[in-house]
């Protein structure tokens, strides 16, 4: 193992070397899952999106054990840079395997403000956006109906009414049934004034076709999402 170790630290990308760590790891067992992720740690303190370390690090989590700390781990990450779309990814990880935190479910509450802190703080960054989609993942009416989703939509479109996250949850929201507070319809407002053609538009339909101007790389995608749009929707 000391001498697989030394061979990665000069080849952190090497798949075979981390194979034949993996394969040692579980010769070895639980014993050495705290010496595993010490040198996960140390690999990803030098480059915090490396795949095989990561994909080590979560095998080692299912299988050898090691959870207890995990969640701090992840904390201490996204504190450095929250921008971390690796550490977000292992964080989900985590709250929806480890055995010690009793599942999404238990977690979801904390969760959800943590994950809105960090939204509120970086509006542009992707990554909490979609944890937060995560944290409600097959469960669209929770999504809707817990009101600090469609405020946190609100809270940031106010300063920023062309923020793409923000306008495509908001989207989601409103397609799955979400009924629009009068603040969230009068912040809206600019957006239908903007243009012309948006006067009679429904609210859903208003905001996709901002969408298809604020998000040009993905405007295909917006065209044919509003053809999936019930008029109903308002």
């Amino acid at each position: 193992m000391n001498f697989v170790e030394k061979i990665a630290e000069c080849n952190p990308k090497n798949y075979q070397i981390w194979h034949h760590k993996r394969w040692l790891a579980e010769k070895l067992g639980p014993d050495v899952a705290n010496k595993e992720h010490e040198f996960t740690m140390k690999i990803l303190a030098l480059d915090a999106k490396n795949y095989h370390a990561w994909s080590h690090r979560q095998w080692v989590l299912q299988t050898l054990g090691g959870w207890e700390s995990e969640l701090q781990y992840c904390n201490q990450l996204l504190e450095e840079d929250i921008f971390n779309n690796s550490a977000w990814n292992q964080r989900y990880l985590v709250i929806t395997r480890s055995p010690l935190l009793g599942g999404l479910m238990a977690m979801r509450d904390s969760e959800v403000h943590y994950t809105i802190e960090a939204i509120l703080a970086n509006p542009q960054n992707e990554s909490p956006w979609r944890y937060l989609r995560g944290l409600y993942k097959g469960e669209n009416n929770l999504l809707v109906a817990d009101e600090r989703i469609s405020d946190v939509c609100l809270k940031v479109l106010k300063n920023d009414w062309s923020c793409v996250f923000a306008l495509s949850l908001l989207l989601d929201l409103l397609r799955s049934g979400l009924q629009p507070s009068d603040e969230l319809k009068a912040t809206l407002e600019p957006i239908r004034n903007s243009n012309p053609e948006m006067a009679d538009a429904d609210l859903a339909t208003a905001v996709c076709c901002t969408l298809q101007k604020c998000d040009p790389l993905r405007v295909n995608y917006w065209s044919w999402y509003k053809t999936t749009l019930s008029s109903q929707i308002s």
